[in-house]
């Protein structure tokens, strides 16, 4: 997606929702990494009937040329309120400089992108939180691409992070279950590995000026709010810095470009060259300064900030997840919740029928360091199975009267129709083996 297209798209739905609502009370219009938007406030119920209507007044409209002009925000804020726009009025109240104002028919909004109008775009859906309404969609350069993304929107119900992350029973909202909780320690013990073969030594704080000032460590990491943070005291690290970024991405087989953020200083762009790392020209986000990001694309292959790097005249400063959680949600859209078995938060469960002595199964499980849980419910297997399917545990178990007697276990992969017969050594042999593979 192009963002200025879908800033044009997005003034166009804002007059178009102007148009058609004009009791409602316009929020404002915007870009985000999901595409482009435009909230109002009304009493009434939103219908997604409504979007065809939309999207032929935003297309007759744009057809026109958008007038755009530069004024004084105080101007600005003048002209909103003379329109009726009181809340975009009371956004620019008080603040100084130039904003720029862009004019459909009869309604006013404000930019701080480029506008480029592509014919290309789809709304795609909307929420509301009581009163609150906000419309959303995606523009894009040529209409192969829009039929390409909404082909993928319309499989991403039950591919998207919000879906995945409740059907593996992983979180849902704020709320994180046991088994994502152990996933995000599996993630952070990863990184804690990571930085550890590089010298970061994890710290508790939340000053890396003043830490370095009291202790005298040049390198060091710690979390905060599930965000990673780490720290080099070396300006002669950037390449080095650069470099452990490179490696945590391959670990993870992401799609991901390189973004470098407009900047004075040539640091960070010249550490890439000597890199040999590819990257393209972001936009100014107003930074004092440098900065790159790795951005990352999700189910819909919407590009998203993950990992970056910053550069100070006394610190370089980076991360690797940018926000775990954030980035657990890439990791479910890419893998469709299917899981590499070093990260699945449970490896193997064991479905134990009957009253059966299965202790020698679990010293399996401890010797090879596997993550295991049992099911102990006295209920039919095909209903076990079934629960073990819906989270996608790797491999599941069955451990019986008959497997007792012959010394033998049915292991099934997730994915597969077919069991496989193992005896206690093959088993220990074939676990150990998987660990060994998946480090």
């Amino acid at each position: 997606m192009n963002k200025s297209e879908c800033q044009a798209a997005a003034i166009l739905l804002g007059a178009a929702i102007r148009k058609t609502f004009p009791h409602i009370v316009f929020l404002g219009s915007g870009v985000d990494e999901e595409g482009f938007y435009a909230s109002f406030r009304d009493t009434a119920p939103f219908q997604e009937i409504y979007f065809p209507m939309l999207e032929k007044a935003m297309k007759e409209w744009g057809k026109q040329k958008l007038q755009m002009r530069e004024m004084l925000a105080s101007n600005a804020a003048e002209l909103f309120t003379h329109k009726n726009e009181e809340i975009l009025a009371e956004t620019l109240r008080g603040s100084k400089g130039v904003v720029k104002i862009v004019q459909v028919d009869e309604f006013f909004d404000f930019v701080d992108k480029p506008i480029k109008y592509s014919p290309h775009f789809s709304l795609l859906g909307f929420r509301q939180d009581g009163a609150e309404v906000r419309v959303y969609g995606a523009a894009f350069s040529t209409q192969k691409e829009l039929k390409n993304f909404l082909k993928l929107h319309r499989q991403y119900a039950e591919k998207n992070h919000k879906f995945l992350g409740k059907a593996l029973e992983l979180y849902e909202g704020s709320f994180w279950h046991p088994r994502g909780m152990k996933l995000l320690h599996i993630l952070m013990e990863k990184w804690r590995n990571t930085l550890s073969a590089f010298g970061f030594e994890e710290i508790r704080g939340e000053n890396p000026k003043e830490y370095f000032t009291l202790s005298g460590r040049k390198q060091f990491c710690f979390f905060h709010n599930l965000e990673d943070h780490i720290f080099s005291f070396e300006n002669e690290d950037l390449i080095s810095c650069l470099q452990i970024i490179e490696k945590w991405m391959i670990i993870f087989d992401f799609e991901a470009k390189w973004v470098l953020l407009p900047s004075r200083e040539k640091n960070i762009s010249q550490a890439l060259k000597k890199c040999k790392i590819d990257y393209v020209e972001g936009e100014t986000k107003g930074l004092k300064h440098q900065r790159v990001e790795l951005h990352i694309a999700d189910g819909l292959g919407r590009f998203k900030c993950g990992p970056f790097l910053e550069c100070e005249k006394e610190k370089i400063s980076f991360s690797l997840f940018g926000n775990l959680a954030d980035f657990v949600a890439l990791i479910l859209e890419k893998t469709e919740g299917e899981l590499p078995f070093w990260m699945s938060p449970e490896q193997v469960r064991l479905l134990p029928l009957g009253n059966r002595n299965f202790e020698n199964v679990l010293e399996i499980f401890r010797k090879t360091q596997i993550k295991y849980a049992i099911d102990r419910d006295d209920c039919p297997l095909k209903e076990k199975m079934h629960r073990a399917l819906r989270v996608k545990v790797p491999y599941v178990i069955v451990f019986g009267k008959q497997e007792e007697e012959a010394g033998e276990m049915k292991i099934r992969a997730y994915g597969s129709s077919h069991d496989h017969l193992l005896t206690i050594e093959q088993m220990k042999n074939f676990l150990a083996e998987r660990n060994l593979e998946s480090q």
